[in-house]
């Protein structure tokens, strides 16, 4: 009897066939910006993937994190580490678009599958077969500022633009929309990342005298400084709009001050009442103690891991060229935390945008 009362204990014990323990384990990489002004990305990407690799696993997925900061260079460089070294499965972007768009030559050639998880415009849509997005449109956030500004009545506008990827998608996609509205861009300037001193932005427009501003930064940094500096020269009481950015950099908030609120932008979409994000934010907060700082990064996060683990749910053994056509082909009216969306044969889905305006609670807390 002892005898076998200690065999049914072993074979209890001994994994099942096509269980997780058997498994091999699937490697994630994940390229975020870690590091800089925009850190509160990064930190809330390594959180959401904490929260699910201690609630939602049911597959053996190991992660690995590259921190690819903002430009193209420590982009490619941080996804070079990832494919060289750790060799993932998977890839999160979770990085600038030009991190990713420099990378998207050897993400292609190396046929690993890239989710990004943040908003990207038409050079992300158009990288290859291996990168897709679930992240929000930025072609999509500019057609709907050129609206926004209409339904305002604002019909002289003027676009100032950081020289970034992801701002410059923006702006070619809002200027020809807002003249085809029958507005006017009256300035239409960019400059480079790091600029500080936005004083002769100040007697440009003052001389242009629009009745609304464009402001399209990469971080929300570049706004602040602007906004200081337009208060500081008087600038008249115009319509400001930004990126999405803006709202949750705490040194945004700190450099300007009260005059970054009420400063208008495109929220990025996602179904704030789906059930299964509200169980996720219950675990996230219990895991961490706060919100997550950008909750529509979350939610791609989960619905990214979500499509991971059904494809792993067929019992097939991985493989990056099976995983890629199964985006492509099989996730049609999809339900996720996103929203319900398709991914199409350019590997995009097209969510939208909301408009809010950054209040002093979108600032967070975490440094």
């Amino acid at each position: 009897m002892r005898r076998l009362l200690a065999i049914l204990i072993l074979l209890a014990a001994w994994p099942l066939p096509g269980s997780a323990e058997n498994e091999e384990s699937v490697t994630v990489g994940v390229a975020t910006v870690l590091t800089g002004d925009l850190a509160v990305l990064g930190k809330n990407i390594s959180m959401t993937v904490e929260t699910y690799r201690r609630h939602y696993l049911r597959h053996p997925i190991r992660f690995v994190f590259e921190d690819s900061k903002l430009n193209g260079a420590d982009g490619l460089r941080a996804y070079q580490k990832l494919l060289s070294v750790d060799h993932p499965d998977m890839l999160i972007a979770a990085s600038s678009s030009n991190g990713t768009l420099a990378a998207s030559g050897l993400i292609n050639s190396s046929k690993t599958p890239a989710i990004s998880v943040v908003t990207g415009g038409r050079g992300i849509d158009h990288a290859g077969p291996f990168i897709f997005r679930i992240g929000n449109s930025d072609t999509l956030n500019g057609l709907q500022e050129a609206e926004e500004f209409k339904r305002e009545g604002k019909a002289r506008v003027a676009v100032l633009t950081e020289e970034t990827e992801y701002t410059q998608d923006i702006e070619n996609a809002f200027v020809p929309k807002f003249k085809e509205l029958g507005g006017e861009v009256v300035l239409q300037q960019s400059f480079p990342p790091g600029t500080a001193d936005y004083r002769s932005h100040v007697t440009a427009l003052r001389s242009a005298a629009p009745d609304g501003i464009f402001f399209l930064s990469q971080t929300g940094t570049s706004l602040a400084l602007f906004l200081k500096q337009w208060r500081e020269q008087k600038g008249k009481s115009v319509s400001i709009h930004t990126t999405f950015v803006a709202a949750p950099n705490a040194e945004a908030h700190a450099i300007a001050g009260d005059a970054i609120y009420n400063v208008a932008f495109m929220a990025p979409s996602y179904d704030r009442e789906n059930a299964e994000l509200k169980q996720f934010l219950q675990h996230y907060r219990a895991d961490h103690g706060v919100d997550p700082a950008i909750a529509f990064h979350t939610a791609a996060i989960v619905d990214s891991l979500n499509l991971l683990q059904r494809y792993l749910d067929g019992g097939t053994e991985y493989s990056r060229e099976g995983f890629q056509t199964f985006l492509v082909t099989k996730v049609k009216d999809y339900a996720g935390l996103m929203g319900k969306y398709s991914i199409d044969e350019d590997g995009n889905a097209n969510i939208g945008f909301t408009r809010a305006t950054i209040e002093r609670k979108n600032a967070t807390s975490l440094q």
